[in-house]
């Protein structure tokens, strides 16, 4: 005899081949009903809003007056909701969306009245191995999910303790049969015998608790006010005389508390496509998605967030209420559908729309918040340096700039630094209106000029700013001169390029790797969900360069090349062998003096149909498993695993395609390759005969959202498989960039790997107080009164002398004048943290993810974080 929780929820996805607007609508019916008949019917213990707070709001939004009497059920206990704002990828957002989503979903929920404490995900295409410590940072202990299990593999019972790299482990339990399990659940004898309670007997056999959930709901399902009586005739009926009731996922979690001696624990990622599809190649669908989600996320934690912080700590009140509708923007847009690109157009449609909203937001307020930083520390033609690093920063810095002379260069003072003219642009000055005693009389304003630049700074403050002068002087322009030569070369690298192929040298060290990129097309048979082959075909290749063009400056030198393949225009052609369309790639190959790494730059024009492009980077280095970031963590997989016969055992292809947030590293005997990414979310390490090559999957292009019998995954279409929903904008007929970069090293460490991923992502930016152009920025051109503060020509936050990494400056949510600082240990070592950094601070306190004050005391494991709340010596 068992106790059966039974689980009422809904599953409501907030888009998916229906719009937000669509769900908007059958929310006000379903939620309704779920509250009238949680008031009305006693015997309806509670009930499950899947987890999210957002579905919350836009529920409100639509029936405010409404507030209260959920409000009343979510205080009670009786409906459930959070902790997720929406219900997250957790493989294709960065970690600080991740913690953010559980951040605003708590937020909301307990302030109508409680958030769910289980980590509930229900639906998310796999679990990143970091997930405990994620949850644990946001004072939950516990997971409850489906998908990405093996049970040969990886445990032997659907609960276990799932231990994290970073140390920290939660109770988990597994969904055996997934959220629908009992979904439509009757008292008809013949659907209990048949399916229900043979379906609890397996999941008491996977459990071997006397206590078992089973989830009784669906996608967009309404509430069943017959349930209490079909659960009592299933307990009247049950051969085993289980006893089933409705209850909570925090009553059973707690079960689970107070029953775990022999838990086994696990330590991994959950992304094995065993009893479920996992979609392992959707890190390449929509890679327009993807690509704008990752700036924007750069662009908050990297800049928006650290010049707010800086403003702050000066006196400058800055209104992050819109930081928090910019990041509950994207956020909206991080759902396994949403961020997965697997929904109809219109629904890709509204998910670009928010992102582009969320972006303006962001770059309108960076525009206000620097430009009263400078309106208070600058002079006419002064430039703000900005380094948005815990350490100083010393060498090249880009720099926007505009001035009236035809020559200029940045000075410290007395000091002229080195400066390198990239462009030089004429710009026609215009009229201007001026209001006379005779009327309005038009005035020509003479040309001026637009200059992009490389300055080498020196000592620049940690988390902070410089201020430097633009003076009239000639600056080096070298590099708008084209070369002769076949080659760039920095300090520590060499590329050559030779006879149609480049070939990178490592001057330190030695090493040298020819052929280094190459192009790779192949049809694409699959779906908005997953890559497929199709069958017979073979990828088309593109090992030969052409020259364009070589710079060779002082600071910074650069090639250009271009790529071309013939290829079929869509699978028809494919099929007949009619290669009838050119495609083009642009690269341009850049390195920056004193860098380690060389960057590339790719752009095309796709014009072609159902297909993936890859680049191929060949490597010296023979591996036997592949590294890639995770949050504040490294994740390894092994290459190449035997997939024979997979068709007997798995849902899909478990093919070693996989997904980072960012950097991939290979490495063998005192030698690596790291490659970090703008927005590059997929990757595979390719084995060759004498080394390995890692393959990025720049797009993939398809037009359906589901396709039954796929060569990599057969049966029945993924998502809604009844009906074909196309999907032309998914084809990607547009233009595309693409960015990354190449590090040679001698090993491929976490820290080694985030150092590379700092050098590449977080550059020092700047901002010019000048009159002379208006629409460099978005709100340059409108007149804000500011009020007057003393702001320094020269002001550090804070600055560390350690080995942590600085992940965000984000405001308090409960503190106007205090900021959160969150740090992370990429050593192998328990770091203890120099608190006398921040001893110009007011306070300093630990916290938790959700500020929460914890015990104070200062060591930071190894893959784990550290969360500060430094309080202002002054209110603002």
């Amino acid at each position: 005899m068992a106790k059966v929780h039974v689980i009422p929820h809904t599953h409501w996805d907030r888009e998916w081949y229906f719009t937000q607007q669509d769900s908007d609508v059958l929310a006000t019916y379903n939620f309704t009903k779920v509250i009238e008949t949680l008031e009305n019917q006693s015997s309806y213990s509670c009930y499950h809003l899947d987890g999210q707070s957002s579905i919350v709001e836009d529920y409100l939004k639509v029936l405010p007056h409404m507030r209260e009497r959920m409000g009343k059920l979510i205080r009670e206990r009786k409906l459930f909701v959070g902790p997720w704002y929406t219900q997250t990828d957790t493989y294709n957002v960065g970690a600080e969306s991740i913690i953010r989503n559980l951040k605003y979903g708590i937020h909301i929920a307990e302030e109508m009245g409680h958030s769910m404490t289980v980590g509930y995900l229900p639906d998310t295409f796999g679990h990143n191995a970091q997930m405990p410590t994620l949850f644990k940072g946001l004072g939950i202990d516990n997971i409850v999910f489906w998908r990405g299990i093996d049970y040969d593999q990886q445990v032997k019972k659907s609960h276990f303790h799932w231990q994290s790299p970073g140390d920290d482990t939660i109770y988990a339990y597994n969904l055996v049969h997934g959220y629908g399990a009992a979904k439509n659940i009757v008292p008809d004898p013949d659907h209990l015998d048949k399916k229900i309670f043979p379906m609890v007997e397996k999941i008491k056999a996977l459990s071997g608790l006397d206590e078992v959930l089973i989830p009784s709901g669906g996608d967009q399902v309404n509430i069943d006010p017959n349930l209490p009586a079909t659960l009592a005739a299933a307990t009247e009926r049950s051969p085993s005389k289980d006893i089933y009731t409705i209850s909570s996922m925090e009553n059973f979690v707690e079960y689970l508390r107070h029953n775990n001696e022999q838990f086994e624990t696990y330590l991994g990622e959950f992304k094995a496509p065993r009893y479920t599809r996992i979609h392992k190649t959707i890190g390449s669908v929509r890679y327009d998605i993807k690509k704008l989600n990752f700036e924007i996320e750069q662009f908050l934690v990297k800049k928006l967030e650290v010049v707010i912080a800086i403003a702050k700590a000066q006196g400058i009140k800055v209104h992050t209420e819109l930081v928090d509708i910019a990041w509950k923007k994207i956020l909206e847009c991080h759902a396994h559908d949403s961020m997965g690109g697997c929904n109809s157009d219109a629904t890709n449609a509204d998910i670009m729309h928010r992102l582009k909203q969320a972006q303006e937001i962001c770059h309108g307020l960076y525009n206000l918040v620097v430009k009263e930083l400078a309106s208070q520390a600058c002079q006419d033609n002064e430039v703000m340096i900005f380094n948005s690093r815990p350490t100083t920063y010393n060498g090249i810095a880009r720099v926007v700039a505009f001035s009236k002379s035809e020559h200029i260069t940045l000075k410290d003072g007395e000091n002229t630094l080195e400066t390198e003219v990239l462009s030089r642009e004429t710009l026609d000055g215009g009229k201007v209106i001026e209001v006379t005693k005779d009327g309005e009389r038009e005035v020509e304003v003479p040309p001026y000029y637009r200059f992009e630049l490389n300055v080498v700074v020196k000592d620049l403050p940690a988390l902070g700013y410089q201020v430097l002068q633009v003076t009239n002087a000639i600056a080096s322009e070298k590099n708008n001169t084209a070369s002769d030569a076949f080659f760039i070369e920095n300090q520590a690298i060499k590329l050559s390029f030779v006879e149609d192929q480049l070939t990178l040298e490592d001057k330190r060290t030695g090493r040298i790797i020819t052929q280094l990129l190459s192009f790779e097309e192949q049809a694409d048979d699959g779906d908005s969900y997953d890559f497929s082959p199709l069958a017979g075909d073979t990828p088309i290749t593109c090992t030969k360069l052409r020259m364009l063009e070589v710079n060779q400056g002082e600071l910074q030198q650069r090639m250009a090349l271009r790529a071309q393949l013939a290829l079929p225009k869509d699978l028809e052609a494919r099929v007949s062998g009619n290669n009838s369309v050119l495609a083009t790639f642009d690269i341009t190959l850049t390195l920056l003096r004193d860098e380690q790494q060389l960057r590339v730059d790719i752009e095309t024009e796709n014009q072609v149909s159902d297909h993936r492009v890859r680049v191929v980077i060949n490597s010296d280095v023979v591996a036997e498993e592949s590294l890639s970031t995770q949050p504040f963590a490294l994740m390894k997989r092994p290459i190449a695993p035997s997939t024979e016969g997979w068709q007997e055992q798995f849902r899909e292809c478990p093919i070693d395609i996989e997904t980072t947030d960012g950097a991939v590293a290979i490495e063998n005997a005192g030698q690596a390759m790291i490659i970090n990414g703008r927005g590059i979310k997929e990757f595979q390490v390719l084995p060759q005969q004498h080394s390995s090559a890692i393959a990025l999957t720049l797009f993939k292009s398809t037009g359906r959202l589901g396709k039954d019998d796929l060569l990599w995954r057969p049966g029945r279409a993924s998502g809604i498989n009844n009906t074909v929903v196309y999907t032309p904008d998914a084809q990607l007929q547009k233009a595309m960039t693409f960015s990354f970069a190449i590090a040679l090293t001698e090993e491929s460490s976490h820290q080694t790997v985030r150092k590379m991923e700092q050098e590449f992502l977080d550059s020092p930016f700047s901002y010019q107080k000048q009159i002379l152009n208006s629409f460099e920025n978005r709100l340059e051109r409108f007149q804000v009164r500011f009020e007057n503060h003393e702001i320094a020509q020269h002001f550090s936050l804070f600055e560390l002398n350690q080995a942590l990494q600085l992940s965000s400056v984000g405001h308090s949510f409960y503190e106007s004048n205090a900021i959160i600082v969150r740090l992370y240990n990429p050593t192998e070592q328990t770091i203890q943290l120099d608190t006398n950094a921040f001893k110009h601070f007011a306070t300093v306190e630990r916290v938790n993810h959700r500020e929460h004050l914890v015990e104070q005391q200062w060591q930071v494991k190894p893959n784990n974080t550290i969360d500060l709340r430094v309080s202002f010596k002054f209110k603002l």
